[in-house]
């Protein structure tokens, strides 16, 4: 049995703090990808704010985080990113 603890959902706003998308990522399953993220162009004018509902479903909030530096996390883990990152160097 899955719960919501293994969730976890993320807001996407822009720089002037208009919230323009949602994420949601399944913590034991392979999709949806974070390199989807990378539709959110450009990349640094974007924050994320990841949140959800731990094993007791009490809300948690994450810290917001710029969305290039997010996702930076991701190079050596995901090869799309990796990608992004290295034509985006060019």
């Amino acid at each position: 049995m899955t719960t919501s603890a293994n969730v976890v959902e993320y807001t996407i706003t822009n720089i002037k703090t208009k919230k323009i998308g949602r994420f949601r990522k399944h913590l034991l399953c392979k999709f949806p990808e974070y390199s989807d993220l990378l539709i959110y162009e450009p990349l640094n004018e974007h924050e994320i704010t990841p949140w959800g509902y731990d094993e007791e479903e009490e809300l948690w909030e994450g810290e917001t985080q710029n969305l290039e530096e997010y996702l930076r996390y991701y190079i050596p883990l995901n090869k799309k990113i990796r990608e992004y990152y290295e034509t985006k160097r060019l």
